[in-house]
């Protein structure tokens, strides 16, 4: 019983870091152009606690985001100008004739897949340590043509995740954004956390 018991409050304590890093990234992110090292910060956050580090989850999170602020804007920067692109992109195509629609369509399909993709590993590799934008454009590219199924399944879950948030009106104040990031902590990093401890 003592043993459910501790399992029940470890489930519990890592659901209020989780509510707790949601708010400081929803703070962190206030002026925009902190978004992107404000949701690094978040998934390294969340890496470091399944590490089981000491340092509570919260100042973790803040060290972190101080950390990764000057660097990552620059990279913030570059990912905010091909996202504008890309959505251009996209909502240009519906003022097309009906042939170039069909065409423009599975391009931007792939071109968006490519972009989430690579964004997935730029972020992982971002967290382990590289801050050269060329040489984390190079990787993340070489690394999402390797493995380009953690990417979609990021992809799908954060889609499912915001949906429900949608409809669920209150989960997104509460954790949505922990949930993100969870995804892709999960599947970038857990995995081979349990490869190499295997």
């Amino acid at each position: 019983m003592v043993s459910s018991n501790n399992k029940l409050f470890e489930v519990l304590e890592y659901i209020v870091d989780l509510v707790l890093l949601n708010f400081l990234f929803i703070i962190c992110s206030l002026p925009l152009v902190t978004a992107y090292p404000s949701f690094v910060a978040l998934v390294g956050a969340i890496k470091d606690m399944s590490d089981e580090k000491p340092t509570p989850a919260w100042r973790q999170y803040l060290k972190l985001f101080y950390d990764y602020l000057k660097k990552g804007l620059k990279i913030w920067l570059l990912l905010f100008v091909i996202s504008v692109v890309i959505i251009g992109d996209i909502i240009a195509s519906f003022y097309l004739p009906t042939a170039l629609q069909n065409f423009l369509l599975p391009f931007n399909v792939i071109v968006t897949l490519l972009f989430l993709g690579v964004f997935s590993y730029l972020m992982k590799l971002f967290i382990l340590g590289e801050d050269r934008l060329k040489t984390l454009i190079i990787v993340s590219f070489f690394q999402y043509f390797k493995q380009p199924v953690k990417p979609l399944l990021i992809t799908v879950i954060n889609g499912l995740i915001v949906v429900l948030s949608i409809y669920l009106r209150f989960v997104p104040f509460i954790i949505s954004f922990s949930l993100l990031a969870f995804t892709y902590y999960f599947l970038l990093f857990a995995r081979d956390h349990d490869a190499e401890n295997n």
